[in-house]
């Protein structure tokens, strides 16, 4: 069917007929769940009165709700059931009558047909003898109904005492006389009666219910007048008439071999028709009243000459929609039905052409052909949407960060559970639990929970932990009677991290490495899993680090806009870590970030927990500072061979609201003791950091991660190899300036292994000025004459000396691994 109500194909029925028929339609269904408890609408709140529109079996098929307005209006809104559940939407043409139940329980009752739910229930009570209905719309849809059950039924009608109430009247006698009533009759009322009184108003002064009783019953006692043929063919164009072309087309074939009529009229009776319906809602509604909006929205005019004016009407409606945040631009938190989790999206002119749909009805004034104009709705141009955005000064949206699923923390220990936007961290939040953490935890209670914490994660195979075969374990575990180790001690401090991240300004990431050939399978990812899953109770969208550094910051930027919880690199395998954008990421607020596609910067809070994970993965250049380091170590060939029981991930997720709690008693014992508590080594950015997550680990018997930074370092490719052209160049020149050309073999050797040339080499010494590494520091001294050349020479570091062995040999990088 091709409005999903009626089928145009289906023929008329062949033969001679007394009555024009209706068109052929599908009946409404009942509806497909229950209604809402609490019937609300956004903006008109909660209805005055409801009334349920049932089949003729009982079955609820939707509802009408009227809504009392502050100036004394009202709003009358039908909610109904479609594959989305309720929503404010008219019901699908033809629409049910109010009372069909009543119809199906008296059969051979007279029926009397008035104008609105609410006069129907009052006409039942006044007239109990007629079975009272109506049709849903009002006085413009009349048309719209199905009025096939009155078929063989007497029928009076009862019109409003106003203009367009009687002009409704005559064409429910019309279109009550097309279904084949036995008799249809109107009842006369008095035009000295009130203005727009109906049933449901008090009788008129000096009238009695006897008089009105009889009014009804002289409408019905003479046979209504058969319409003309020519009235059966307009009303039978006039149903047609809003139909789409396609529909249209076929539906006046069958019309005109009904009333065999050339079909070369019907295009000129369906102007007319469209042109009377016009006329009508213009009579009845003034001019300044626009149509009401089955769905609720606001009207948006788009003045084609003052678009930017339209553009600041559409910020401001945007602007108070709960799901619209500012975050480097407009965006909108939806839902991902993959990840069953919320992500952020910045919006497109398309998107902002979506989002105006969803809350506003656009309309612009039409001028026709006859000189007078109408209101006509309208999709918004995608060049509103540009001006939109394009003015960021109109937006008013609120600020967004990130999105957690973490208990929200706060500096002097006190947590808290919020659902939605919190507009003093600029979170959005998501299904926090509700954890009991004790008020003043002991450092008993802290240890406590770290001991249980250990003893969950103990299966994980840290490299530098002493293990033991338990009765209860098939593989050797990590013996929690010993202080952790530093491996340990850091994935305990990223724990703690992870839960923090969100509420902490800057936090650095964590980076879990194994031995690059027999580190398969040592549990790498599973500890990123399990971190976040205690964390975040979900499980983290793990991506690849692609293949050139461009598409690595490229992947990261469009992680960092998502707004996710974690940004996980994962089988990073084999390479030198570096992204300046990860690296602005963990460390600045904002960071600039440019998205694909953009010439343009935008600027975020990341709040993101940062992991990466690989074998035989390093961290380059600056990038040292900015991670734990905990290695995975299985000490033996096949790491994945390794017999477990249980599955480890879905046990902490079941578990997340205990584990969530020990961490938080560490967290809170060490926020209580704050200042108390020995500190750390300083880690640069990280201050709020070392005090809220490492030094009460610290204070309960961990290692401090931070120590191992100069580990890191040490295995960075960059640096081994500037340790190595220091050491070269100490020993073939000491402390003696030198020009470039006169470098000694062995520091060319090392310096420009590829023997680009004298330019190259000149520009690779020139950017380790002032650079330390092996004891050393490169200094520069500028030319002294025209055509002298610059020289440079090494000096001893202040504190150190001179370092001529080397750490363990960096891993065979790929192609491009070091400037990744």
């Amino acid at each position: 069917m091709a409005d999903g109500l009626h089928d145009p194909f289906a023929p008329l029925d062949a033969g001679p007929v007394v009555y024009a028929p209706e068109l052929p339609a599908e009946p409404a269904g009942p509806a497909a769940q229950p209604p809402p408890d609490n019937i609300r609408h956004r903006r008109h709140g909660t209805p005055a009165a409801t009334w349920r529109y049932r089949d003729h079996d009982g079955a609820l098929l939707f509802a009408v709700c009227r809504f009392d307005l502050a100036d004394g209006g009202k709003e009358v809104l039908p909610l109904t059931c479609g594959s989305e559940g309720w929503r404010w939407k008219a019901p699908a043409d033809p629409r049910p009558l109010y009372g069909l139940d009543r119809l199906a329980a008296r059969p051979h009752a007279p029926v009397v047909v008035v104008e609105g739910e609410k006069a129907a229930d009052a006409a039942g009570t006044l007239f109990p003898d007629f079975v009272a209905v109506c049709w849903q719309g009002g006085s413009n849809a009349v048309g719209k109904a199905d009025w096939s059950p009155l078929r063989g039924r007497v029928v009076a009608v009862w019109p409003d005492n106003d203009p367009s109430g009687r002009k409704a009247a005559a064409e429910v006698v019309k279109a009550v006389t097309a279904v084949g009533a036995a008799r249809v009759g109107v009842v006369a009322v008095p035009e000295a009666w009130p203005p727009r009184w109906d049933v449901a108003d008090p009788l008129p002064e000096g009238t009695t219910a006897e008089m009105v009783i009889g009014m009804l019953a002289s409408a019905v006692a003479e046979v209504a007048r058969c319409e003309s043929p020519g009235d059966a063919l307009r009303a039978d164009v006039a149903r047609a008439a809003d139909m789409p072309r396609e529909d249209w087309l076929a539906a006046r074939l069958e019309i005109a071999r009904k009333h065999r009529v050339p079909v070369a009229e019907f295009d000129a009776l369906r102007a007319e028709a469209l042109r009377e319906k016009r006329e009508a809602e213009r009579a009845v509604r003034p001019n300044d009243e626009p149509p009401v909006d089955p769905r609720g929205r606001a009207d948006l005019f788009v003045d084609a000459a003052d678009l930017p004016d339209t553009a600041g009407e559409l910020a401001g409606l945007l602007a108070a929609q709960p799901h619209l945040f500012d975050r480097g631009g407009p965006a909108r938190v939806a839902r991902d039905r993959t990840r069953d989790a919320f992500v952020v999206e910045l919006l497109t002119h398309s998107g902002v052409v979506t989002e105006a749909h969803r809350i506003a009805r656009p309309w612009q004034w039409v001028r026709l052909k006859d000189g007078s104009t109408e209101r006509r709705d309208v999709t918004l141009s995608e060049r509103v949407a540009k001006l939109y955005l394009d003015d960021r000064d109109r937006w008013g949206l609120r600020p967004l960060d990130g999105i957690t699923s973490a208990p929200l923390l706060h500096a002097d220990g006190s947590l808290r559970a919020v659902e939605g936007y919190d507009p003093e961290t600029h979170l959005w939040c998501e299904r926090i639990p509700s954890v009991d953490v004790p008020e003043r935890p002991s450092r008993d209670d802290a240890s406590a929970a770290l001991h249980r914490l250990r003893r969950w994660f103990r299966t994980f195979a840290f490299a530098d932990s002493e293990r033991v075969q338990e009765p209860e374990t098939v593989v050797t575990v990590v013996d929690t009677s010993k202080p952790p180790g530093a491996d340990e001690s850091a994935f305990l401090c990223a724990l703690v991290t992870a839960v923090c991240r969100p509420c902490l300004w800057l936090a650095p990431g964590l980076l879990v490495r194994a031995p690059e050939y027999s580190g398969a399978g040592t549990g790498k990812g599973l500890l990123v899993r399990a971190i976040c899953a205690v964390a975040f109770g979900a499980r983290p969208v793990a991506m690849t680090a692609g293949a050139s550094p461009e598409e690595l910051d490229k992947r990261i930027t469009a992680a960092l806009m998502e707004a996710g919880p974690t940004l996980f690199l994962d089988n990073v395998n084999g390479m030198a870590l570096k992204s300046d954008v990860l690296a602005s990421a963990i460390t600045e607020r904002p960071a600039a970030v440019r998205p694909l596609g953009r010439s343009t910067t935008i600027q975020l809070n990341p709040t993101a927990f940062v992991a990466a994970t690989g074998n035989g993965l390093l961290l380059s250049e600056d990038m040292a500072r900015r991670f734990l380091t905990v290695e995975l170590d299985a000490n033996m060939e096949d790491p994945e061979a390794r017999d477990f029981r249980g599955d480890l991930l879905r046990d902490t997720l079941v578990e997340r609201k205990a584990l969530l709690t020990d961490v938080l008693t560490i967290w809170r014992w060490g926020r209580q003791m704050d200042g108390q508590l020995p500190a750390g080594r300083a880690l640069g950015s990280f201050n709020d950091w070392g005090r809220w997550c490492r030094d009460p680990l610290l204070a309960l018997g961990c290692q401090d991660p931070v120590a191992r930074v100069a580990d890191a370092k040490a295995r960075d490719p960059r640096r081994q190899n500037v340790a190595e052209i220091f050491n070269a160049w100490w020993e073939a020149h000491g402390s003696s300036a030198i020009g470039v050309k006169d470098l000694a073999e062995a520091v060319r050797d090392v310096a420009d292994p590829a023997s680009r040339g004298r330019q190259y080499l000149q520009a690779r010494v020139r950017a380790l000025i002032g650079t330390r590494a092996a004891g050393f520091v490169l200094i520069h001294s500028a030319a002294e004459g025209k055509w002298s050349g610059d020289k440079y020479a090494l000096r001893q570091a202040v504190g150190q000396s001179a370092v001529t062995s080397q750490p363990e040999a960096p891993v065979e990088a790929k192609p491009w691994s070091g400037l990744l």
